[in-house]
């Protein structure tokens, strides 16, 4: 930010001293204009007149003033082209906070006509004119953060306004923006993220706290008892394990450092391996399951990657299909090939995902139902490893899903003309 700051600042100088010099030479070039008037004005009536060397001397001063008008208005277009292409905003005020100039980014996330504005009228944030009251005050450099809502999404800026003082005292205000949003949602996901893994684990280290301590201070006689807490013990040891591995795993895919096995497969066989873990657990959770496919989908893919990915979407169906309390209980995965791509699709009756938490459905640690997720054994990351699965294999998912009526997820996969070769 440092450097782009001394960048436009040079650049802007460079401006400022381009315009002084052109209004300078365009005084003079109007002045020897007046002067050449008068002289063929005096020609023309015959009346005594300077010596004609003297009149061409001003044409000459005229024609190279000319010259150089044209130079400086080049540089000055070549400066403001420069400044409309930069992809920060840049505005320039007055010392009574009146807009002079906006570059096109500016101008993108302030106002219509922003250009001859008070800074107050552009800017109603209460920092950035304090800031510029400041400035004001102490002539020097002033810098900070505010947000703005630019086409209704709210965006953050590092803010900096610097004073320059031009010719016979005139003073100017540069006020530059830098776009730090991405830092700050990522700063923010950095903080959710570590505040979820704080929370997943501290619930099973509680329960293997609580019922270790009570095994400790227990005569250790009933042994039904004693089986009934090392059961929950180990289940919630088995659950940490589950999010640890998911964590570790979500990682190296997002990360690139987990190596993908591209090769030709068939990916009916991987259907298959999941229809035969799949229908056992069904059939527990009284879900039928249909499986539609050809003998052959040919592919190039990483086998274990996919099956991993097919495998957490139909496990997921059947679950949360399981949970409804009346009416049909059924999950349809159908996979086919279609011009150069292959498309999975897991269709469920189940209780269906409410429209609000749908925009969610894909990031980290984010459940529909908390309590009904921890119940089934869910980690909050499984649709985040399906999604990265799927990009790292040049797809696409998308889903669509209605409450109380069912959930569909639609996979395509490109057959193998665009992998990406660098995973």
């Amino acid at each position: 930010m440092l450097y782009l700051v001394i960048t436009i600042f040079v650049l802007l100088m460079s401006l400022f001293f381009v315009i002084h010099k052109l209004k300078e030479i365009k005084k003079e070039y109007d002045i020897l204009q007046v002067s050449m008037k008068k002289i063929e004005k005096l020609i023309e009536e015959g009346r005594d007149s300077p010596p004609l060397y003297i009149s061409e001397k001003i044409r000459k001063k005229i024609t190279a003033l000319e010259e150089k008008i044209y130079e400086l208005e080049l540089s000055l277009k070549n400066h403001l082209t420069i400044l409309n292409n930069i992809v920060d905003p840049i505005i320039i005020a007055k010392k009574d906070g009146t807009i002079t100039f906006a570059n096109i980014e500016a101008r993108n996330i302030t106002r219509p006509g922003v250009e001859g504005r008070k800074l107050y009228e552009v800017f109603e944030d209460y920092y950035v004119n304090q800031m510029f009251e400041e400035v004001q005050s102490k002539k020097d450099l002033k810098s900070g953060e505010i947000n703005l809502f630019v086409n209704g999404e709210k965006r953050y800026y590092e803010l900096k306004i610097v004073p320059v003082t031009l010719e016979q005292n005139n003073e100017r205000y540069i006020i530059i923006l830098h776009d730090v949003t991405q830092e700050r949602v990522l700063e923010n996901v950095r903080k959710e993220f570590i505040s979820n893994v704080s929370h997943e684990l501290r619930t099973p280290l509680t329960s293997i706290h609580g019922y270790a301590e009570a095994l400790l201070d227990d005569s250790l006689e009933d042994k039904e008892l004693i089986k009934r807490f090392l059961t929950i013990i180990e289940s919630e040891a088995a659950r940490m394990t589950r999010l640890i591995n998911d964590l570790l795993d979500l990682e190296k895919l997002e990360s690139g450092n987990t190596q993908f096995v591209f090769e030709k497969i068939n990916f009916t066989e991987i259907l298959e391996h999941v229809r035969n873990i799949i229908e056992p657990l069904a059939k527990d959770y009284k879900v039928e399951v249909e499986f539609v496919y050809p003998d052959n989908i040919e592919l190039i893919g990483d086998k274990d990657r996919l099956t991993q990915m097919v495998l957490n979407l139909v496990d997921n169906a059947v679950k949360y299909t399981s949970l409804k309390e009346k009416g049909e209980k059924k999950v349809t995965v159908e996979a086919y090939k279609e011009n150069d791509s292959v498309k999975l699709i897991v269709k469920d009756t189940g209780v269906g995902i409410p429209e609000k938490a749908q925009k969610k459905l894909f990031e980290r640690f984010y459940r529909v139902d908390k309590a009904r997720s921890r119940k089934m054994g869910g980690t909050g990351l499984g649709l985040s490893i399906v999604k990265t699965i799927v990009e790292k294999h040049n797809g696409v998912i998308e889903f669509s899903s209605k409450e109380g009526v069912g959930t569909k997820f639609i996979v395509t996969l490109p057959t193998g003309g665009n992998i990406d070769e660098t995973v």
